[in-house]
């Protein structure tokens, strides 16, 4: 039993003792440190009614402690009895108006109620008086992100004490609320911080990683990873990261031996055999992909990206029947991964089912309802199935939403000229020109014909001579 169990164990005897002599009706004497030290074990294990008939036993023979009161509160706080909460705790703080512990629970208290700027006086307070920072920091840069006062959330971090907001402890939960709120750019300067202070601090340096990781600057990425390993080689969340990033550079052997290294430190974790098969995918070994999709599989049956995987190596194969099973397990699984529903909505092209392939487009396209490529495959797919009118309408139905990109007057141009529509298809050639003439072979790609119509190379030319 360490030192913190036998404290526990001596609490909870004692604990048992003073309800027992409450239960008796009898009077008794506690004096108010006992008391407190009740109060406080009672609320830690969420004994909530205990810490009451405590918190009241304790008002009874101290009516002048605000203390009491304050833990009422708390427990009021607790129970989601917010207003009844505030009440008490403004009174109290009328009494002790420098009381961190109460600005604090007022902090909560306003917080639980959506009055944020309310919140953040109080919090401040605490902040100043470095009452339980961990908790106010992390409430102070989250409520500032929400009222998008992003540059007041950054500054609390350079004003905490170092020995508080450099703490390994608190490190992950700051970088979780820089990332959620799209400030990991953020992130960097202040894990630089951390490890200045803190060199050897294995969960700094592999969120630091995991930063670059986010920002696509893998290079960084891996070097951060490789401080992690050097501290600590067993470690598998270092080989876990450098071999994803090694992964998005191409780099697929280097990418399996970091994989590899982490399962040998027994990362036995279903996605870590999935991101091996993906590499071996990638390097065109499909049978070891496969291998490792299906082992993947044996550790989590509801792994989608395995399904996923294993359909797209079955359309490789031309296998396509396989391929669909595959696919429609994993939507089964995440039916709002805009991925798995546009390679489904590929094999049902090609499987020539057109109801089928139109429907898993559109449920892409209202996933995804911004990617430009969704909209131009499901118009590719509508003029396959002899729907080109079809594909017009969705077309210009996109530009109309706003997303008025050169690709989608380009195809619109050459699905008008297959049409002999030849005077719309002209002043969409003209639209697209404008925006980007370099990209005139778009055209012929999808009307070749067009190569050959001297009206149409005229106005190329006219475009690109400017």
């Amino acid at each position: 039993m360490d030192h913190d169990d036998f404290f526990s164990e001596e609490l909870y005897h004692k604990a048992k003792k003073f309800e027992s002599r409450l239960a008796s009706g009898e009077s008794f004497f506690y004096d108010t440190d006992e008391l407190e030290e009740l109060i406080e074990f009672y609320i830690e294990t969420e004994e909530l009614s205990k810490a009451w008939s405590a918190i009241s036993y304790g008002m009874e023979l101290y009516p002048y402690e605000n203390y009491y009161q304050i833990k009422q509160a708390e427990v009021l706080l607790n129970r989601k009895e917010i207003k009844q909460a505030i009440k008490l705790l403004e009174e109290a703080q009328l009494r002790e108006p420098n009381n961190a512990e109460i600005s604090k629970l007022l902090g909560d208290g306003y917080n639980l109620s959506m009055q944020y700027k309310r919140a953040i006086d109080h919090y401040q307070i605490a902040f100043k008086a470095e009452f339980e920072m961990d908790e106010v920091l992390l409430q102070l840069l989250r409520l500032n992100f929400m009222l998008n006062r992003a540059d007041k959330a950054i500054s609390y971090l350079s004003e905490s004490p170092e020995n508080k907001y450099l703490a390994d402890t608190i490190v992950p939960e700051v970088v979780k609320l820089l990332i959620d709120f799209q400030q990991t750019p953020q992130a960097i300067p202040y894990l630089r911080r951390v490890i200045d202070k803190f060199p050897y601090t294995y969960s700094a340096w592999y969120f630091m990683g995991y930063c670059f990781q986010k920002m696509q600057e893998y290079e960084n990425g891996i070097d951060a990873f490789e401080y992690c390993i050097a501290i600590d080689e067993h470690n598998s969340m270092g080989h876990l990261g450098k071999g994803n990033c090694l992964m998005e550079l191409g780099k697929f052997e280097e990418a399996v031996e970091q994989f590899n290294q982490a399962l040998d430190n027994d990362a036995t974790d279903a996605e870590v055999y999935c991101n091996i098969a993906e590499c071996y995918e990638h390097m065109s070994n499909l049978n070891t992909a496969k291998y490792f999709y299906l082992k993947a599989l044996k550790l989590d049956k509801n792994l989608s990206d395995a399904y996923y995987g294993l359909g797209l190596i079955y359309k490789k194969q031309e296998r396509y029947r396989e391929a669909e099973k595959n696919l429609v397990k994993a939507i089964d699984l995440d039916p709002f991964e805009c991925l798995y529903h546009i390679e489904l909505a590929e094999i049902y092209l090609l499987l020539d089912k057109d109801e089928r392939c139109f429907h898993h487009y559109q449920k892409a396209m209202e996933i995804d309802p911004k990617t430009i490529e969704i909209a131009l495959d499901y118009a590719q797919a509508m003029v396959h199935f002899q729907e080109s009118e079809h594909a017009v309408s969705l077309l210009l139905q996109q530009i109309k939403l706003g997303l008025s990109d050169y690709r989608f007057y380009y195809r619109l141009s050459s699905y008008l000229f297959q049409m002999g529509e030849y005077e719309s298809a002209y002043n969409h050639l003209h639209e697209a020109l404008k925006i980007k003439p370099e990209e005139y072979m778009l055209l012929f790609e999808y009307a070749p014909f067009t190569e050959d119509n001297e009206t149409v190379t005229n106005i190329i030319d006219l475009y690109l001579l400017k």
